[in-house]
């Protein structure tokens, strides 16, 4: 039986999904000083409009404070507001007192609900301030510290908010005080956000395609159910094996000596795991009789490790790409962004991803606060689970986007053992069956970055330059061919590389590795 422990609480999850897990996201890399077309640091508008006045204009809101925040090393002097649009969607909104005359806004993690006095937020919200954007954000309808994990889907209302709405609201709220502050809209306005908060940007591009002229969406969660199954597989799949972190680090050596060199290159990175042929039962070594160290594998923890690259039963209402990839089990250092940490725990207790399923199951797919998640059924629960798929989940429909001259860049880690790349393969793919890939690449490209963790983190080139190469897209024209990706260690540049759009793959033709271009585009091999 699927044993989930209730530890850490599920008010916990909340904190691990929307603050500590996700503070450590480089979304410098979202600014980067690479240089671009766009020059986004110029600041030649100033605000008209005192911000005290706020506190008694009517704009539909309830605004709670307006208030000056003084200049605080990079971040400029600003106006920030806080308050509440119907019903109960929390935002707050930065104006700064010198402006880019763009918007900036970014998205949330896991259930939502964080505060903005989070470390994550506020690092979101000072970089783009620092850059000259007034900046936006919501909580999406609720707070995880009194209604945590998915408690908050049992309202109808707050599920429509968090589900698609309350970005919305938020946004086209954050234009009217542009317009108030500075006497003139947002020239452009940009979203940033990665696994709900990437979400939250397709979502935006299917349902309100003219509310962003661009998006930058990492791994988004476009099929929330297949997720949430996936993570119950996982705790099932590896409860009660024994697998250890040392013996995934024992596992992850043994996938890179199969597997570094199958793109060209030996560099400590795969950059495609599909073509990864490797099965643990026989390329790891087996523990002998009465042997159960952290450099081998017993029967027990071989199976479970495959088990993880099949995923469940693919019957009805489960999709091929719910699995692992073998370059996920680098846990040389369990932190929030190893691979690793979202497959095991080093205290035996349930992973995140299990116990945010527990809640989804509960609250999102079945409606029952009294459900317990290890009754679920591998082989005939998926169809039954898929309740809320229609709110959550954006649909490959992107051409009011399209004609609206939105364009969005979407990017994914290889090693993401949250939420599978797979997930985002297939979603471009059903977007490239619609229009074609020629029309499709007018106004989204998709990239797939090896050795990457879920939104950072992991073992390969994690800092990525999205904002640069949205902003010159969308301002120039200029599409991104390839997207700038590094790692830099101690001040040391271990990657410095730049990959192709999906589906082409990115090659190397010799000379210096970090030199971008020693490497060139070719058409990607099927799995």
């Amino acid at each position: 039986m699927l044993e989930i422990k209730i530890w850490p609480s599920i008010l916990t999850i909340a904190v691990l999904l929307t603050s500590g897990a996700r503070a450590a996201v480089p979304y410098g890399g979202s600014f980067s000083s690479q240089a671009g077309e766009v020059d986004w640091r110029a600041t030649p508008v100033r605000a008209q409009t005192a911000c005290e006045d706020f506190r008694s204009k009517k704009f539909g809101a309830t605004l709670m404070s307006a208030k000056v925040v003084a200049q605080s090393g990079d971040v400029p002097e600003h106006c920030q507001i806080e308050g509440f649009l119907p019903t109960e969607i929390g935002f707050e909104i930065n104006l700064p007192l010198a402006w880019n005359g763009r918007l900036y806004m970014y998205g949330n993690g896991g259930y939502s609900g964080e505060d903005p006095v989070s470390p994550y937020i506020q690092s979101k919200r000072d970089n783009a301030l620092a850059n000259g954007f007034a900046t936006a954000w919501t909580d999406t309808g609720h707070r995880a510290f009194n209604q945590p994990g998915a408690t908050f889907a049992q309202s109808r209302v707050a599920l429509t908010n968090h589900a698609y709405l309350a970005v919305h609201l938020t946004v086209e709220f954050a234009k009217q005080l542009a317009v108030a502050s500075y006497g003139r809209a947002p020239n452009f306005s940009y979203w940033d956000g990665c696994s709900t908060g990437g979400r939250q940007g397709v979502m935006e591009a299917y349902r309100f395609p003219t509310d962003f002229n661009g998006i930058l969406a990492a791994a988004p969660t476009l099929d929330w159910t297949s997720i949430m199954i996936e993570g119950l597989w996982q705790q099932s799949a590896t409860q009660g094996s024994g697998l250890t972190v040392e013996k995934l680090q024992t596992v992850f050596k043994a996938v890179m000596s199969h597997c570094d060199a199958i793109d060209g290159l030996k560099d400590g990175l795969i950059d495609d795991p599909r073509q990864c042929i490797f099965d643990p039962r026989r390329d790891v070594r087996r523990c002998a009789t009465g042997e159960d160290s952290g450099a081998c594998l017993t029967r027990r923890q071989a199976d479970a490790l495959q088990s993880l690259y099949d995923g469940p039963p693919k019957g009805r209402g489960m999709p091929n790409w719910v699995r692992e990839y073998p370059g996920f089990e680098d846990s040389s250092a369990l932190t929030a962004n190893a691979p690793a940490q979202w497959i095991l725990t080093r205290d035996g207790s349930s992973n995140t991803l299990t116990l945010m399923a527990s809640s989804w199951m509960k609250y999102f797919a079945f409606n029952d606060p009294t459900y317990d998640a290890s009754k679920f059924d591998f082989a005939s629960d998926p169809s039954r689970a898929r309740a809320a798929d229609e709110e959550m989940n954006p649909k490959p429909d992107l051409k009011a986007f399209s004609e609206a001259g939105g364009k969005m860049i979407t990017w994914w880690g290889w090693s993401d053992a949250a939420l599978n790349p797979g997930m985002g393969i297939d979603f471009y793919d059903r977007v490239v069956a619609n229009y074609g890939l020629g029309n499709a690449q007018k106004f989204y490209r998709f990239y797939l970055i090896p050795g990457v963790s879920h939104c950072t983190g992991g073992y390969g080139p994690c800092d990525v330059d999205g904002m640069p190469a949205l902003l010159d897209w969308v301002e120039k024209g200029v599409a991104p061919q390839r997207l700038g990706v590094r790692r830099t260690v101690d001040g040391k540049a271990v990657y410095n590389r730049a990959y192709c759009a999906y589906p082409a793959a990115t090659r190397y033709t010799g000379g210096d590795p970090e030199v971008p271009a020693n490497f060139h585009c070719v058409p990607l091999p099927g799995p």
